[in-house]
């Protein structure tokens, strides 16, 4: 399906607070072992998903909102998940779905995307695929040799989406003591070997699988995002194409502005709260339900009660005294000393307060003109197959993969 590129809501200005996200959490299993895992303990407590008549029950009651967030454990190993997905564009109307994967179910991916693009056409799919360094680094960081596996996948997004603009094809990558070494030399690697769409980078957050796995200081944070920024205008260029000169501008205000302004965030908040200086609205615009049913206003929050005891009324959810006591708790980020590192949430927070917002966006993309400009980007070739060959990437396995042209065979092996 060839589409012209399509914008994404977050370019709306949002004054009204109401359930704008649900973050949900679709299954408690899970194909690999990520030692940054901050859900791990969840699942291991090995409680029933949630069924899809439930599931069904809290899509009939939520009324319109805008971005349906996936999560797990591993969404592709929930079996009815297309038909989640479509359920909740007919009934709801949401105009975004994030869908994160690990990449290792590559076919089922692939059908899955394919499936929704024609079932649900207007709605924007953001394929997010965790992707953590290079080779032994990544399985390493995964706890499962899978870095091919991955690789595969994002070809095989490329191949089957590259001119569908509905589909966004995202890498996330999350920091730690695995691959804080190479994580710049990583990001390049990235843009110049796939045709992805954005590439983030994450600091590793929440209580994680593996004692001592977050390696990061604000400082070093913010040197590695120095580091990034130069991406982002590029990444923005790839967004715009076919877009006309009014679309590529707008798409580069917003994209550069919204990704240097969460990671500036980010990196203030890393080591101990620090006011945001706009309001948190976890809990008024977002619900985060987890796969056995218990719901919370943010991901790094503890659960405050369990669909099943509200009859999996969403709107009876958002209203009750358990929900209002949340919000006050968290009051806005300013009284609840839990202003977090986490992306979804920031960006979301970012969007409901628009006044703060602009000036954020300006001079984010005043810094990442700057810091681009001093740290000019240059990728080619010779530079890719040097990185390939310093962190020991099996460059057969990538030719036989179709991310590089394959390679030419010695003249000993040809007369052999």
């Amino acid at each position: 399906m060839k589409t012209k590129r399509s914008g994404s809501s977050f370019n709306a200005l949002h004054r009204e607070r109401k359930l704008e996200s649900i973050f949900l959490f679709t299954t408690g299993k899970c194909n690999a072992k990520c030692a940054m895992c901050f859900y791990a303990a969840d699942m291991e407590k090995k409680a029933e998903d949630l069924n899809f008549g439930e599931i069904q029950k809290l899509s009939e009651t939520a009324g319109p909102f805008k971005r349906l967030w996936l999560s797990g454990g591993e969404p592709t190993l929930r079996e009815d998940l297309p038909e989640i997905v479509e359920m909740f564009y007919a009934n709801n109307h949401i105009t975004d779905c994030n869908f994160p994967t690990n990449g290792i179910k590559t076919e089922r991916l692939i059908a899955w995307v394919q499936r929704l693009r024609r079932n649900c056409p207007d709605m924007n799919i953001s394929v997010s695929v965790s992707m953590d360094g290079f080779g032994q680094t990544h399985d390493a960081q995964r706890g499962i040799p899978s870095f091919y596996r991955v690789a595969e996948t994002l070809k095989a997004l490329q191949d089957n989406f590259q001119e569908d603009g509905r589909v966004i094809k995202n890498i996330a990558t999350v920091i730690t003591r695995y691959n804080v070494e190479e994580i710049t030399d990583f990001i390049t690697w990235i843009y110049g070997r796939f045709k992805v769409t954005a590439h983030t980078i994450e600091a590793a957050r929440g209580n994680t699988r593996e004692q001592g796995v977050k390696a990061l200081t604000e400082e070093r944070l913010r040197a590695i995002q120095d580091q990034a920024a130069p991406y982002y205008l590029l990444y923005a260029k790839r967004i715009g194409e076919g877009m006309n000169a009014l679309g590529r501008g707008l798409t580069k205000f917003f994209f550069v502005g919204l990704m240097r302004a969460m990671y500036n965030i980010r990196a203030s908040n890393l080591e101990k709260p620090v006011p945001w200086n706009m309001d948190c609205t976890a809990g008024e615009t977002t619900l985060v339900i987890d796969y056995d049913g218990r719901f919370r206003s943010c991901e790094l929050r503890e659960p405050i009660g369990r669909v099943q005891d509200y009859g999996y009324d969403i709107q009876t959810i958002m209203r009750s005294d358990a929900m209002r006591q949340e919000v006050a708790a968290v009051g806005h980020g300013y009284r609840a000393n839990c202003w977090c590192t986490h992306g979804c949430w920031i960006m979301s927070s970012i969007t409901f307060n628009p006044g703060r917002m602009i000036a954020m966006m300006i001079k984010a993309n005043r810094e990442t003109r700057k810091l681009a400009k001093a740290r000019p980007v240059l990728i080619n070739e010779e530079l890719l197959e040097a990185l390939e060959h310093k962190y020991r990437v099996d460059r057969a396995k990538l030719a036989e993969l179709g991310i590089i042209p394959p390679l030419a065979i010695p003249a000993s092996r040809q007369s052999a």
